[in-house]
């Protein structure tokens, strides 16, 4: 698939787990909308008095006090929909009782405004939310009815809407009694024990909703049904006569020849004359009439209906919205019986908003059950709307798009708009964002609009824990510190709004598609919340918490009011599954940064005492997203950088649907105050992805910086390199390897078969549905291919690509009980929430790195996550994978439930997606994760240096030749380092003997032992060769090698040779040059780079806690025989010289093949003393302390060892005070 293409697709991805793109909702990002509202609109009482009488408005205050505010008027008028009955005469009205909105004309001038007041069309910008704040601004806030007109997601017309306050809700009736609670509606046993008098009733009650069923069926049109009554009439006597005198006649003409007869004979046929007559006559006479009746009957039908149909297209034509109380009689009845396991997403995603807006008082929340009740919400009206402009995109400025302007994005699902929306345009003057706002996207195909009222107000009362619980509850639980819990009981006392949806129509059960739906003003939610404490008297009501609550639901039902939407795939939804069948990103951007010159200096001169200099480094990311996503190294104090360091970006349809730009930012960076910047390059992605020489290619580029103002220009140019790759079609070789469908073996065939196919399906359009059947042979072709590629297993050829993890669910999760008794109590009891239970959270390692962190999951033995990353793996044939399950602890470092052990080329051997449930193994704990994986290779075939990992150990074997080298350095010592650790060689002068090999001179390690050194962001880093000297005047490094380690392979021993220079050390160590001086020999070296950590990476865990989790995680799954390594006891060496394997030759998750088993004497011998038993919990005590026994089972020692790490960690940001922050590392991704 190219670029080309990608830029032909359209749709953008549907709801999604939260990301950095679509992060949580927050209370204070609720707040500050709503204040923007309230600034922007007023309020909906400002200007407004109240002219009734002193008296008159004490009466009302009373009434309302006694019997509640909807009793001031029970009419009902003010309801959302008025209640009607459209079949009864009369009853039509021009007007509709619609708070909801009111659709304002535009003069037919296509959606143009005069008004100067900007359309608020796209969602506002995220920002990060500050709970204390928020807790602040929520008391001081209101909820008010101001109108405000926005841009309608669904019709894409300007609307004017409000939000639904408190007297909304106290005017909606309550509902009616439960379903079973009547003897009408008793079921089951009630409704075997129902009298005769109640059977009476409801026969008279049956007979009169009957009776109501006749005004369907309205009287034909008089007039026009006298008219062809009589034309039938008229046309009956014409032919009937006609009929009967040519009969006639034929039967005389016929008996003609019988005259001459006599006698008998003629007697016989003068009697058979007269009776064919007869019959003939009595044929045409009958068959007239049933002609007569079966036609008059035809134009009584005919006429009916029309008349039926008629007035149907007349209502639809009025603003009553059609009765919907047969819908709520049957929400009514099967409302209790639904399963509340369904509305699992609807706390989960609470659960998330008000984790993300905690104060900090509290340290957890958690959602722990969640109850519909057994009183159904109700269904007020519905509408039928125009389908209006929903046909047309909505720019960023609220103005409808023209129809040669428009780029719609929902033609096939799971693409994104990547057509080019600047053409025409000077981008230089175009510094607006061009996108089109979720929702105003121009719709494709045939799709119905609709909009609905619903409300919620249960008739049962609150006294009792039991009436309680009959209404929409939660169960929720508030964690304080100590882990105090304090549960609380919230019940929904009602909820009122309306909200719009659009659907795309699809040939192909369940006959719907796309669904966008919106909200109309903020519904309005009431719920009361009741602390259950065992030794405290449970108030009614708690404000702090209910205000907690409260907000905590506005701020998620915000995401979706207009100009806001919601777009879910509803044939995903009910006839699919609910993993990925392909990864949300299109492709990736490959960018290698190469160097930097003439730019601005960061840090001015100072005379001839300093010359002017800066640290640079280059970020790069997205314009309008802002965040840095990759940076290179810093150059101290360099103003001719090389770099040469590559990155790969994933384009989403977060970033073509807004029209993003990809920024190269130069910065000199500062130990303590803020990056400066330097200057900036900036290129649309739509370009990279539609030019030839991008598109599937790598481009040469050398670009001139420029300044954040507008016009103003930086010195500078940047040497870069850039190119898009997207995601590869089916090729033959996996449409042969599919067993899917046995009859297709190359693309040509799966293209004819699923055109044919769709062609069929809309065979009976009663139009031209040329556009749809275009649409939908799109639409069969993506999800074919897709169906298939997952079938199949990758392409070998192209090993890179977009890995995609989804983690769904863990269920039966529950912690190791080391107390035996209270193990043996509780063997036969599985709780799902409780005390005991582990606060769990996930978090994905790829490739030996911390990648994706999901949020914590409260005291829940079945946490659902619904969380998942995409990633850019270089080449899945090596790539490993490990999901690790935490529990978040107090004090305490967080306990490792469990490692899921996942590598690529043997879960991706036979399909290229998987979903299963795999056990957690290696930790504390038990459980099953539910997990679905997707791969999709890109278009890049990278060279083999550039497939590796990040994190490795460097092996050298102890004999390093020299080659034409001068000979005051063959007496040298030779020093080869990393920027972690070093090892040490010596030429072996005292013995002549010893330096020789082959003729060459050779360095040797002391006791003939392999050097190895540990390696991180390998594809920044080198590896130096020093001949050192000692002097105390002169240069102590006369001469260097260098090797950058993005030069060699993964995994495989290479005799390299390495060039000799006399030059600037400290140049060569941060620059990629060809040279470095001159040259004055060489050397020759076998070298192996073992991808992933080992042991040697310990002492990098003590400064960086996500590496030590990885380093646990690894060591469980060498504990568990999961990975082909061994288990050696870890040495104490110091960091100079524990790298070197010539004082430290054995070390934990080094690879067997690197050093010899060890030797234990329990293997032989079960005998222990006191002196065995320390010597044995010496060398398992990682293991005992990860799975919390030997010491850490208590908990005192676990506090200490939480209180050590974070001293340590504590030191080391006090370190790094000092020293230039690491750039490139951007932390690990989360979902909040």
């Amino acid at each position: 698939m190219s670029g080309v293409e990608d830029a032909e697709a359209s749709q953008r991805k549907h709801k999604a787990p939260y990301t950095p793109h679509h992060p949580v909702p927050t209370v204070q990002k609720y707040r500050e909308e709503k204040q923007h509202r309230q600034e922007q609109y007023g309020h909906a009482d400002d200007g407004q008095q109240d002219d009734r009488s002193k008296t008159n408005r004490l009466t009302d205050a009373y009434t309302a006090l006694r019997h509640g505010k909807e009793a001031l008027n029970p009419s009902g008028s003010t309801q959302p929909y008025k209640a009607a009955n459209k079949n009864l005469e009369g009853e039509e009205d021009d007007i509709a009782d619609d708070h909801a909105g009111r659709v304002q004309p535009k003069n037919d001038q296509d959606g143009e405004d005069n008004d100067d007041t900007p359309q608020d069309t796209t969602e506002g910008t995220l920002t990060s939310a500050d709970p204390k704040q928020a807790r602040k601004s929520m008391k001081k806030w209101s909820a008010d009815g101001s109108e405000r007109e926005i841009t309608d997601p669904v019709t894409h017309l300007p609307v004017t809407i409000h939000d639904y306050t408190e007297k909304d809700l106290k005017m909606t009736p309550e509902n009616g009694p439960p379903a079973g609670t009547e003897p009408k509606s008793a079921t089951g046993a009630s409704a075997k024990n129902k009298t005769e008098a109640q059977l009476q009733d409801e026969q008279k009650l049956s007979q009169d909703v009957h009776s109501g069923t006749e005004p369907l069926f309205p009287p034909p049109d008089f007039a026009v049904t006298r008219d062809s009554i009589n034309d039938i009439h008229k046309k009956a006597m014409t032919a009937g006569l006609g009929l009967v005198s040519a009969s006639l006649v034929t039967v005389v003409a016929a008996f003609q020849l019988t005259r001459s007869f006599e006698g008998w004979s003629r007697t016989f046929f003068t009697l058979l004359e007269v009776a064919v007559s007869i019959g003939v006559s009595g044929a045409v006479i009958m068959g007239m009439r049933q002609w007569t009746e079966n036609k008059i009957n035809e134009v009584w039908e005919s006429e009916v209906w029309q008349a039926e149909r008629e007035k149907g297209q007349k209502l639809a034509k009025t603003n009553v919205p059609e009765s919907a109380q047969w819908l709520n009689s049957f929400l009514a009845s099967i409302w209790p019986l639904i399963n509340p396991d369904l509305f699992t997403s609807i706390s989960d995603t609470l659960e998330d908003v008000m984790q993300a807006s905690l104060p900090k008082l509290v340290r957890m929340v958690s959602v722990d059950d969640i109850g519909q009740g057994s009183e159904a919400f109700r269904v007020l009206g519905v509408r039928w709307l125009p389908t209006g402009a929903a046909a047309r995109s909505v720019g960023d400025d609220g103005q409808l798009m023209k129809g040669n302007e428009q780029h719609s994005d929902r033609t096939v699902p799971g693409e994104g708009d990547v057509k080019d929306n600047t053409e025409g345009k000077d981008e230089d003057e175009d510094g607006q964002d061009d996108g089109i706002a979720e929702g105003m996207e121009a719709e494709e195909g045939e799709f119905v609009n609709m909009e609905i009222a619903f409300a919620y107000r249960p008739s049962t009362g609150r006294r009792h824990m039991k009436d309680r619980a009959k209404k929409a509850h939660l169960y929720m639980a508030f964690y304080l510190p100590s882990n105090i819990k304090l549960p609380v009981w919230v019940e929904v006392e009602g909820f009122i709004g309306v909200m719009r949806v659009r659907l795309q129509l699809t040939p192909d059960p369940p006959f719907f598609s796309l669904c966008t739906l919106t909200f109309l003003g903020q519904p309005k939610v009431n719920i009361s919340c009741v602390p259950l404490l065992k030794q405290a008297p449970n108030l009614m009501d708690f404000p702090l918490i209910s205000r907690f609550v409260q907000s905590s639901v506005d701020a998620a039902m915000a995401e979706y009011v207009a100009p806001k939407s919601l777009t879910l795939d509803l044939k995903d939804m009910m006839m699919g599954d609910d993993f990925k069948k392909d990864t949300t990103a299109r492709g990736v951007i490959m960018v290698t940064i190469k160097r930097a010159f003439d730019f601005k200096e960061g840090d001015g001169g100072i005379g001839p005492l300093k010359s002017g200099s800066a640290d640079p480094y280059v970020s790069v990311g997205w314009a309008k997203f802002g965040k840095p996503m990759w940076s290179t190294r810093v150059q101290m104090s360099n103003m001719d950088p090389n770099w040469h360091e590559t990155c790969f970006l994933l384009v989403s349809p977060d970033e073509l649907n807004v029209d993003e730009r990809l920024r190269l930012q130069l910065w000199d960076a500062d130990r303590v105050s803020a990056d400066d910047d330097l200057g900036r390059i900036e290129v649309d992605i739509k370009q990279l992805l539609k030019e030839n020489a991008t598109n599937g290619k790598v481009q040469d580029r050398e670009d001139g910086f420029r300044s954040l103002r507008k016009g103003e220009g930086m010195p500078g140019k940047l040497c870069w390199s850039v190119g898009y790759f997207s995601k590869t079609r089916i090729t033959d070789d996996q449409l042969t390897a599919q067993e899917k469908d046995p009859d297709v073996q190359d693309i040509n065939q799966l293209r004819k078969k699923v055109y044919e196919e769709s062609e069929q399906k809309l065979r009976e359009a009663s139009k031209d549905e040329t556009e749809e059947v275009e649409q939908q042979k799109a639409q069969d072709f993506k999800a074919r291919q897709d169906e298939l590629i997952i079938a199949s297993p990758p392409s070998q050829n192209y090993p890179s690509g977009i890995l995609s993890i989804q983690i769904h669910q863990i269920t039966g999760l529950e912690i190791e009980k080391s107390n035996k008794k209270k193990q043996n109590e509780d063997a036969t009891e599985e709780e799902e929430e409780g005390d005991d239970l582990p606060s769990s959270y996930c978090t994905v390692i790829l490739n030996h790195q911390k990648m994706f962190k999901t949020r914590t999951k409260p005291k829940n033995s079945k946490p659902f996550f619904n969380a998942g990353c995409e990633r850019f793996i270089r080449d899945f044939r090596n790539t490993e994978v490990h999901i690790s399950v935490r529990d978040a602890r107090v004090h305490e470092d967080d306990a490792l439930l469990g490692v899921i052990y996942l590598p690529l080329s043997r879960v991706l051997k036979h399909r290229s997606q998987l979903i299963s449930n795999f056990p957690i193994a290696g930790g504390i704990g038990y459980g099953r994760a539910r997990i679905s994986i997707v791969f999709r290779s890109v278009q890049l075939q990278a060279p083999r240096n550039l497939l590796g990992w990040e994190y490795g150990t460097i092996e050298i074997k102890p004999l390093v030749k020299a080659i034409d080298i001068p000979g005051d350095l063959k007496n040298l010592r030779m020093k080869i380092r990393t920027s972690l650790a070093r090892g040490k060689l010596y030429s072996g002068s005292e013995d002549s003997e010893a330096n020789q090999y082959d003729g060459h001179t050779v360095w040797k390690t002391k006791r003939n032992h392999r050097i190895r050194l540990p390696v991180r962001k390998r594809y920044a880093s080198w590896m130096i060769v020093e001949f050192r000297k000692d002097s105390a005047l002169s240069d102590r490094t006369p001469a260097f090698a260098i090797l950058w380690l993005k030069d060699i392979v993964d995994n495989e021993e290479q005799t390299i040779r390495l060039a000799v220079w006399k030059g600037d050390l400290s140049r060569a160590e941060n620059n990629v040059l060809d040279s470095y001086g001159d040259k004055v020999g060489e050397i020759e070296l076998t070298i192996t780079f073992w991808s992933g950590l080992s042991g040697y990476h310990q002492s990098l865990a003590k400064k960086d806690s996500n590496l030590g989790n990885v380093l646990e995680v690894l060591d469980a799954c060498n504990d568990n025989n999961e990975m082909d390594w061994d288990n050696d006891e870890e040495s104490d060496s110091d960091s100079d010289t524990s790298s070197s394997s010539d004082e430290n030759e054995d070390s934990s998750f080094v690879p067997s093949i690197l050093h010899p088993n060890s030797n234990n004497s329990l293997d032989s011998d079960g005998k222990r003393g006191l002196m065995d038993q320390v010597r044995e919990y010496k060398h398992n005590k990682k293991q005992l302390h990860r799975r919390k026994r030997g010491a850490m089972q208590w908990k005192g020692p676990r506090t200490l060892a939480y209180l050590k790490h974070l001293a340590e960690r504590g030191e080391n940001k006090v370190e790094g005070l000092f020293k230039h922050n690491d750039r490139k590392s951007q932390g690990v991704e989360t979902e909040a």
